[in-house]
């Protein structure tokens, strides 16, 4: 493939000094197109070095016999379609004229109204419009060429890896999360990445060639106690505490609760209907009295044995009568709805009976 001419790159710059005295728009122009068109010519004589470089790596081509069909090389990297450098082609073209002409219309603009002293409002209000519509374009096209290069050392930054985290690669270009993913974006459609580069929003990660990483996988959930263990485990705590308290009247009590408690999660386990009937009893009367339990156990190592501590312990006393009645009456509840069943059934038993003529009047006759 033939090199492009840049004859741009070649004006000597006392040419341009002496258009500039001719025409100042004319050589502001014909000195961009000398910076634009030398920055071509670098990047093309580096790519053709890098060429040259990745041949050499290769080692000597192997013999041939047949024509070679000229094929266009990869450099490491996959070849982006077509589309994606007409993409590339277009944004570079659109940044050369925003930057030329803005800087244009800006000089004229300021050449009419400083320089040339315009005579008219209109000249001045055509000037200034000159101006600001150079003035933008010119920004325009400076953002564009920032964003070039930035697509260009990510690119860099990439290399020969078949996917980056995107924290990492923004990291290393030095830019925030919102500018380097509208900046990876870009790149990917301007083909930098080649033509298989997308970005994984699973893993937040640029991937070029491949597959994927997998997402690192989410702790299971423990899973909740089953009812058997949690009423275990409750009632360990009560043996704890009564372990805890010395008190001979306190211990008779709580092993009261005890008894009745396990009687209680016994029919909870054959029955699981009579769970809902517990709820209560399991989320607040049974946590009350295993707290009241703890403090009562711990009251007497306190360093100091005063009024407040003896009232604490008597209170705490009083309400284990009342405790142990209402452990009680729960455990006679859930037998309700058996003793409801019992005496429908006897009912019926009953009333069949006297419908037969079994009972023993209908005998004495």
């Amino acid at each position: 493939m033939q090199p492009k001419k840049h004859y741009f790159a070649h004006i000597p710059t006392i040419a341009i000094f002496i258009v500039f005295a001719m025409s100042a728009p004319l050589g502001v122009l014909l000195f961009i197109l000398k910076s634009i068109d030398k920055n071509a010519e670098k990047e093309e004589k580096a790519a053709a070095q890098a060429q040259a470089d990745y041949r050499s790596d290769l080692g000597p081509a192997p013999a041939q016999t047949a024509p070679r069909q000229e094929t266009e090389p990869t450099y490491g990297h996959d070849v982006p379609t077509k589309e994606q450098k007409d993409a590339k082609e277009r944004h570079k073209l659109l940044t050369t004229l925003c930057t030329i002409g803005g800087a244009v219309f800006l000089f004229a603009g300021f050449s009419t109204l400083f320089m040339d002293d315009a005579d008219s409002m209109m000249e001045a209000f055509t000037a200034i419009a000159q101006m600001l519509g150079g003035g933008a374009a010119l920004l325009t096209g400076l953002r564009m060429d920032r964003t070039r290069k930035l697509e260009r050392l990510l690119d860099k930054i990439a290399g020969d890896r078949d996917n980056i985290p995107l924290d990492e690669l923004f990291a290393a270009a030095g830019i925030d999360a919102a500018k380097g993913r509208a900046a990876v974006e870009s790149a990917i459609s301007h083909g930098y990445f080649g033509a298989d580069a997308y970005i994984d929003n699973r893993t937040a990660t640029l991937v070029v060639r491949g597959a994927a990483p997998q997402p690192p996988k989410q702790p299971e959930p423990k899973p909740a106690p089953a009812p058997a263990d949690q009423y275990a485990a409750l009632l360990q705590q009560l043996r704890q505490a009564n372990d805890a308290i010395p008190d001979p009247v306190m211990t008779a009590k709580i092993s009261r609760l005890e008894a009745v408690s396990a009687r209680i999660f016994e029919l909870a386990k054959q029955d699981p209907g009579k769970k809902a009937q517990l709820q209560k009893f399991m989320d607040y009367y049974l946590p009350t009295a295993l707290k009241l339990l703890n403090t009562y156990a711990s009251l007497p190592a306190q360093d100091v044995q005063g009024e407040n501590i003896a009232d604490a312990k008597k209170n705490i006393e009083r309400s284990m009568d009342l405790l142990v009645t209402a452990f009680e009456n729960q455990l006679d509840k859930l037998f309700q709805s058996d003793a409801l069943d019992v005496s429908a059934d006897v009912a019926a038993l009953e009333g069949m009976l006297n419908m037969d003529g079994l009972t023993g009047s209908d005998f004495a006759k």
